[in-house]
């Protein structure tokens, strides 16, 4: 029995950066790469690929369905908004 949710488990994976744990330097994502670029079809694609290849590696209990993009034009922050195979949604901000 897993003791953290599939959300809270998505967003640690997602938010980590790669090589940043020390025991476990391949955990995380690429997403902090896309910090402080431009929010167009190539951050889009880059996210995109970046969410499922996290998720398939470090979360077995669910599979990636699609990924949509929230900005709040105010703060430029984007929420990657992610459906899971299970219809769970899961909401990650890359900020």
């Amino acid at each position: 029995m897993y003791a953290v949710s599939i959300g809270k488990s998505i967003n640690r994976i997602l938010k980590t950066p790669l090589v940043t744990r020390a025991m476990r330097p391949e955990f995380g994502s690429r997403l902090y790469e896309l910090r402080d670029r431009e929010f167009n079809d190539e951050y889009k694609l880059l996210a995109t690929r970046y969410t499922y290849e996290a998720i398939k590696k470090y979360e077995p209990r669910v599979k990636v369905e699609k990924v949509n993009f929230k900005l709040d034009p105010v703060s430029g922050v984007v929420t990657l908004v992610i459906t899971l195979t299970n219809g769970e949604i899961v909401e990650v901000k890359n900020d």
